[in-house]
């Protein structure tokens, strides 16, 4: 009987042993790649913003080429392409935003009058990972 319940008690152990392996969490946005791509909405933020503090600690520039996204390090650079007219901009990411809205990102007023959707308010985009930041 001893030696059955000491064979149970060295199985359980390396089951145990095995089942116990280590695995390193990794930041959100190494799961982007370089080349990633996407399409979505944009939006822009009102001039009520315009010096108020972003999530990286820099003060909203509204004449600025930046932009909020919730997912990509601070610092990224993503090129923007306003899909209906195919106007382009390079905007560093420096904010994040706690309202998505179904929008891929929201652009600083000067990213979305170069884009040419001030008017409208929104815009369907193409956005390109240029280069990821460091955080």
């Amino acid at each position: 009987m001893q030696v059955n319940g000491k064979i149970a008690q060295g199985v359980l152990s390396l089951v145990l042993a095995a089942s116990c392996h280590l695995v390193q969490a990794k930041p959100l946005h190494e799961k982007h790649e370089k080349r990633d791509r996407s399409v979505g909405m944009a939006s822009y933020y009102s001039d009520r913003f315009h010096g108020r503090r972003t999530a990286s600690g820099e003060r909203y520039n509204r004449d600025a080429l930046t932009a909020v996204h919730n997912s990509f390090p601070f610092g990224t650079l993503l090129r923007v392409t306003n899909l209906r007219n195919h106007r382009s901009v390079l905007v560093r990411v420096n904010d994040r935003s706690s309202r998505r809205h179904g929008r891929l990102l929201d652009l600083s007023k000067r990213a979305a009058r170069e884009l040419g959707f001030l008017g409208a308010g929104l815009a369907l985009v193409k956005l390109e990972v240029v280069e990821l930041g460091a955080g």
